[in-house]
């Protein structure tokens, strides 16, 4: 499984994008490395298909519905658990464990690993 985190230096939820990530590889037991890619220019969003700060790709495929354009924006997310939806700067954890189980074929009838 090829892990990326796509992010702009300046975004102050990247670190927190991260964190989530790390904890629910681990706490799935994959050790799997995160790609870490700083973009920093507009040239190298377009390169690599970046729609903003922070971006989760697994084998290549965003975490969520990516907005339509390309730049070096922030990205909102669903706020997990909040009455009322909401939005927040980095994917909850709920989200990417979501992302990962797909990409691992959990999410087609298998049973997810104890």
């Amino acid at each position: 499984m090829r892990v990326e985190l796509l992010y702009v230096d300046a975004d102050p939820h990247y670190m927190t994008a991260r964190q989530r990530l790390v904890e629910v590889l681990t706490e799935d037991a994959f050790e799997t490395p995160i790609q870490m890619i700083a973009v920093n220019s507009l040239d190298d969003a377009v390169l690599l298909d970046f729609h903003g700060s922070p971006t989760i790709r697994i084998d290549g495929v965003d975490i969520l519905e990516p907005p339509p354009d390309i730049g070096l924006g922030q990205r909102s997310y669903p706020a997990e658990g909040e009455p009322g939806g909401g939005a927040q700067g980095a994917p909850g954890k709920q989200l990417i464990r979501s992302a990962v189980e797909r990409a691992r074929g959990w999410g087609h009838g298998r049973v997810r690993p104890p």
